[in-house]
């Protein structure tokens, strides 16, 4: 999976996961001295906060044999999932080149989740899988606007 430049110098995984398993490896990727490490910090406070409560959302879905139904859910974690960590990686954005990176590393996520799901569910219908990348493309697409 691709990695995405977050800072000059700096680079961010985007690694998706149906956890609650951060999609950026190696900890708060800012130095104590930067102004983004403690918005950094903040943020992933919120994020895990936000997970808990998506879980109990999900929690009261009830289990379903149903493909379309099971489908429909897969969608539902996988933007919830994709919105949390992509909120966090927001709070970081102060300036052009701050934007630049996180547009990237939104490109970079979406096509690893693409991957990561076909990889993780791989007797899913490709329908669902391609409504996954289409959601999670739009995803990207409205975290963008908010820069």
């Amino acid at each position: 999976m691709a990695t995405s430049r977050c800072t000059p110098g700096t680079t961010l995984s985007a690694v998706p996961r149906w956890s609650h398993r951060d999609p950026v490896e190696g900890g708060n990727p800012y130095a104590a001295d930067d102004p983004r490490h403690g918005a950094w910090i903040r943020a992933t406070a919120a994020a895990r906060a936000a997970l808990a409560r998506h879980d109990q959302v999900l929690a009261a879905v009830p289990a379903t044999q149903d493909a379309q139904a099971y489908g429909r859910n897969l969608v539902r974690l996988a933007r919830m999932r994709f919105d949390t960590w992509a909120r966090r990686g927001l709070a970081t954005v102060d300036g052009d080149d701050a934007r630049r990176n996180y547009e990237a590393w939104l490109r970079t996520y979406v096509a690893n989740w693409r991957e990561y799901v076909a990889d993780t569910c791989p007797h899913v219908a490709p329908a669902v899988r391609d409504e996954i990348h289409a959601c999670l493309r739009r995803r990207a697409k409205h975290w963008t606007k908010q820069t």
